[in-house]
Protein backbone atom coordinates (compact mmCIF):
# COMPACT_ATOMS: atom_id res chain seq x y z
CA UNK A 1 0.00 0.00 0.00
CA UNK A 2 1.68 3.20 -0.97
CA UNK A 3 -0.79 5.90 -1.13
CA UNK A 4 -1.91 7.56 2.26
CA UNK A 5 -4.80 5.60 3.75
CA UNK A 6 -8.63 6.36 3.88
CA UNK A 7 -10.62 6.96 7.01
CA UNK A 8 -10.83 3.86 8.67
CA UNK A 9 -7.78 1.70 6.87
CA UNK A 10 -4.92 0.58 8.18
CA UNK A 11 -1.11 1.30 6.64
CA UNK A 12 0.39 -2.19 7.28
CA UNK A 13 3.50 -1.62 4.49
CA UNK A 14 6.28 0.17 7.40
CA UNK A 15 4.55 -1.20 11.14
CA UNK A 16 6.38 -0.61 13.86
CA UNK A 17 6.52 -1.21 17.39
CA UNK A 18 4.63 2.16 17.81
CA UNK A 19 2.77 2.23 14.59
CA UNK A 20 1.49 -1.34 16.08
CA UNK A 21 -0.75 0.94 18.70
CA UNK A 22 -1.46 3.88 16.57
CA UNK A 23 -2.19 1.65 13.33
CA UNK A 24 -5.56 3.90 12.54
CA UNK A 25 -6.04 7.07 11.06
CA UNK A 26 -7.10 9.44 14.53
CA UNK A 27 -9.15 11.39 12.30
CA UNK A 28 -11.96 9.83 10.06
CA UNK A 29 -13.81 11.47 7.65
CA UNK A 30 -17.54 10.85 5.91
CA UNK A 31 -17.16 7.62 3.64
CA UNK A 32 -20.03 6.53 0.70
CA UNK A 33 -18.65 2.62 1.08
CA UNK A 34 -19.49 0.70 3.95
CA UNK A 35 -16.36 -1.43 3.76
CA UNK A 36 -13.15 0.45 3.32
CA UNK A 37 -11.01 -2.55 3.07
CA UNK A 38 -10.05 -6.21 4.68
CA UNK A 39 -7.70 -6.90 7.46
CA UNK A 40 -5.69 -10.33 6.67
CA UNK A 41 -5.06 -12.32 9.73
CA UNK A 42 -1.45 -12.23 9.09
CA UNK A 43 -2.13 -8.53 8.80
CA UNK A 44 -4.07 -8.44 12.44
CA UNK A 45 -0.88 -10.91 13.72
CA UNK A 46 1.35 -8.24 13.19
CA UNK A 47 -0.33 -5.32 14.83
CA UNK A 48 -0.88 -7.91 17.67
CA UNK A 49 2.97 -8.87 18.46
CA UNK A 50 3.23 -6.63 21.22
CA UNK A 51 -0.60 -6.10 22.67
CA UNK A 52 -1.48 -5.66 26.10
CA UNK A 53 -4.70 -6.98 26.96
CA UNK A 54 -6.19 -4.70 29.87
CA UNK A 55 -8.15 -5.60 33.02
CA UNK A 56 -11.40 -5.32 30.77
CA UNK A 57 -10.32 -8.03 28.27
CA UNK A 58 -11.70 -10.99 29.67
CA UNK A 59 -15.31 -9.96 30.17
CA UNK A 60 -15.39 -7.96 26.86
CA UNK A 61 -14.64 -11.52 25.21
CA UNK A 62 -17.32 -13.31 27.01
CA UNK A 63 -19.78 -10.23 26.30
CA UNK A 64 -18.90 -9.90 22.20
CA UNK A 65 -18.73 -13.91 21.93
CA UNK A 66 -22.52 -13.80 23.69
CA UNK A 67 -23.76 -10.58 21.90
CA UNK A 68 -22.26 -10.90 18.68
CA UNK A 69 -21.63 -6.73 18.86
CA UNK A 70 -20.25 -4.70 21.49
CA UNK A 71 -18.79 -1.07 21.40
CA UNK A 72 -15.80 0.00 23.08
CA UNK A 73 -16.43 3.16 24.86
CA UNK A 74 -13.59 5.56 26.54
CA UNK A 75 -11.14 8.06 26.04
CA UNK A 76 -9.01 8.44 23.36
CA UNK A 77 -5.57 6.47 23.16
CA UNK A 78 -6.79 3.79 25.78
CA UNK A 79 -6.01 1.04 22.96
CA UNK A 80 -9.61 0.68 21.82
CA UNK A 81 -8.80 0.37 18.16
CA UNK A 82 -6.56 -2.70 19.14
CA UNK A 83 -8.46 -3.76 21.44
CA UNK A 84 -11.19 -4.51 18.52
CA UNK A 85 -9.11 -6.60 16.65
CA UNK A 86 -7.56 -8.73 19.46
CA UNK A 87 -11.54 -9.33 20.78
CA UNK A 88 -12.36 -10.32 17.07
CA UNK A 89 -9.25 -12.75 17.20
CA UNK A 90 -10.69 -14.82 20.03
CA UNK A 91 -13.52 -15.18 18.06
CA UNK A 92 -14.99 -18.86 15.73
CA UNK A 93 -15.04 -17.44 12.47
CA UNK A 94 -15.61 -19.08 9.23
CA UNK A 95 -12.76 -16.54 7.82
CA UNK A 96 -10.11 -14.77 9.51
CA UNK A 97 -10.23 -11.68 7.51
CA UNK A 98 -11.76 -9.06 9.55
CA UNK A 99 -13.61 -6.30 7.57
CA UNK A 100 -13.24 -2.57 8.47
CA UNK A 101 -16.14 -0.68 8.32
CA UNK A 102 -16.90 3.37 7.68
CA UNK A 103 -16.68 5.05 10.90
CA UNK A 104 -18.92 7.76 9.17
CA UNK A 105 -21.55 4.76 8.89
CA UNK A 106 -25.07 5.19 10.80
CA UNK A 107 -26.65 2.63 13.13
CA UNK A 108 -29.62 2.40 10.72
CA UNK A 109 -26.80 1.91 8.15
CA UNK A 110 -24.73 -0.90 9.95
CA UNK A 111 -28.53 -2.22 10.63
CA UNK A 112 -29.79 -2.21 7.02
CA UNK A 113 -27.27 -1.06 4.18
CA UNK A 114 -24.02 -3.21 4.86
CA UNK A 115 -24.16 -6.71 4.05
CA UNK A 116 -23.22 -9.09 6.49
CA UNK A 117 -21.34 -12.01 5.38
CA UNK A 118 -22.20 -15.25 7.57
CA UNK A 119 -18.93 -16.54 10.33
CA UNK A 120 -17.69 -12.84 9.37
CA UNK A 121 -15.59 -10.14 11.33
CA UNK A 122 -16.03 -6.81 11.30
CA UNK A 123 -14.85 -3.56 13.05
CA UNK A 124 -15.84 0.20 12.82
CA UNK A 125 -13.07 2.23 14.49
CA UNK A 126 -13.66 5.81 16.15
CA UNK A 127 -17.29 5.63 15.16
CA UNK A 128 -18.45 9.43 15.06
CA UNK A 129 -22.20 8.57 14.36
CA UNK A 130 -24.20 10.37 16.89
CA UNK A 131 -27.55 9.48 18.17
CA UNK A 132 -27.57 5.74 17.81
CA UNK A 133 -30.73 4.63 19.33
CA UNK A 134 -30.56 1.57 21.70
CA UNK A 135 -33.02 -0.23 20.11
CA UNK A 136 -31.28 -0.37 16.79
CA UNK A 137 -28.13 -1.33 18.11
CA UNK A 138 -29.67 -4.18 19.96
CA UNK A 139 -31.38 -5.38 16.47
CA UNK A 140 -27.94 -5.12 15.01
CA UNK A 141 -27.00 -7.69 17.77
CA UNK A 142 -29.82 -9.74 17.07
CA UNK A 143 -29.29 -9.54 13.28
CA UNK A 144 -25.04 -10.95 13.77
CA UNK A 145 -26.09 -13.49 16.07
CA UNK A 146 -28.37 -15.13 13.54
CA UNK A 147 -25.46 -14.88 10.91
CA UNK A 148 -23.03 -15.71 13.36
CA UNK A 149 -21.00 -12.80 12.56
CA UNK A 150 -18.90 -10.54 14.99
CA UNK A 151 -18.85 -6.69 15.14
CA UNK A 152 -16.55 -4.54 17.54
CA UNK A 153 -16.82 -0.49 17.43
CA UNK A 154 -15.17 1.84 19.25
CA UNK A 155 -16.17 5.43 20.28
CA UNK A 156 -14.41 7.69 22.03
CA UNK A 157 -16.90 9.04 25.07
CA UNK A 158 -18.82 7.88 27.91
CA UNK A 159 -21.55 5.07 27.48
CA UNK A 160 -24.84 5.64 26.68
CA UNK A 161 -28.04 3.92 27.39
CA UNK A 162 -26.78 0.85 25.29
CA UNK A 163 -26.01 -0.77 28.38
CA UNK A 164 -26.47 -5.01 26.46
CA UNK A 165 -23.66 -3.80 23.53
CA UNK A 166 -21.20 -1.25 25.49
CA UNK A 167 -18.34 -1.91 27.16
CA UNK A 168 -16.61 0.71 28.90
CA UNK A 169 -12.77 0.14 28.12
CA UNK A 170 -9.70 0.87 30.25
CA UNK A 171 -6.08 0.80 28.81
CA UNK A 172 -3.55 -2.19 30.34
CA UNK A 173 -1.42 -1.72 32.90
CA UNK A 174 1.75 0.89 31.36
CA UNK A 175 4.57 -1.60 33.44
CA UNK A 176 3.58 -4.97 31.93
CA UNK A 177 3.35 -2.75 28.64
CA UNK A 178 6.26 -1.77 28.75
CA UNK A 179 7.75 -5.02 29.78
CA UNK A 180 6.12 -7.18 26.63
CA UNK A 181 7.39 -4.32 23.94
CA UNK A 182 10.53 -5.02 25.27
CA UNK A 183 10.51 -8.99 25.06
CA UNK A 184 8.58 -9.12 22.08
CA UNK A 185 11.13 -6.54 20.10
CA UNK A 186 14.66 -6.95 21.87
CA UNK A 187 16.08 -4.22 23.70
CA UNK A 188 18.72 -2.25 21.81
CA UNK A 189 22.83 -3.17 22.37
CA UNK A 190 24.07 -0.52 24.68
CA UNK A 191 20.62 -0.18 26.90
CA UNK A 192 22.14 -0.31 30.38
CA UNK A 193 20.11 -1.75 33.32
CA UNK A 194 19.87 1.69 35.10
CA UNK A 195 18.38 2.71 31.58
CA UNK A 196 16.05 0.21 31.33
CA UNK A 197 15.01 0.61 34.66
CA UNK A 198 14.45 4.63 34.90
CA UNK A 199 12.36 4.37 31.37
CA UNK A 200 9.99 1.60 33.12
CA UNK A 201 9.68 3.92 36.19
CA UNK A 202 8.68 6.76 33.78
CA UNK A 203 6.53 4.60 31.84
CA UNK A 204 4.24 4.12 34.83
CA UNK A 205 3.57 7.61 34.61
CA UNK A 206 2.12 7.90 31.31
CA UNK A 207 -1.34 8.66 30.47
CA UNK A 208 -1.83 6.40 27.32
CA UNK A 209 -0.15 3.35 25.89
CA UNK A 210 0.77 5.29 22.87
CA UNK A 211 3.03 7.20 25.14
CA UNK A 212 4.35 3.93 26.41
CA UNK A 213 5.07 2.31 23.14
CA UNK A 214 6.76 5.96 22.06
CA UNK A 215 9.06 5.41 25.12
CA UNK A 216 9.74 1.58 24.64
CA UNK A 217 10.34 2.28 20.98
CA UNK A 218 14.00 4.07 21.82
CA UNK A 219 15.23 1.24 23.75
CA UNK A 220 14.24 -1.54 21.17
CA UNK A 221 16.10 -2.79 18.08
CA UNK A 222 14.78 -1.57 14.53
CA UNK A 223 11.10 -2.91 14.88
CA UNK A 224 11.53 -6.17 14.46
CA UNK A 225 10.80 -8.95 16.70
CA UNK A 226 13.69 -10.84 18.90
CA UNK A 227 14.44 -13.89 18.28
Amino acid sequence: MTDTPEPGEIDLDTITLSQSVIAVNDRPRAMTHPITRDLSRREADILLRSYREPGCFPEAVRRLAMRHLLVLVGEEETGKRLGAIALLSRMSLAESTISVLSPAATAPQLLSATDYGPGQAYVLHDWIAAGAERIELVNLARKLAELGSYLVITRNGVPSQAVEVEQPWCAPDPGELFDLCLSTYGRRAGTGAEQLAAARNQALTLPTPAAVVRLATRLVRDGEPAR
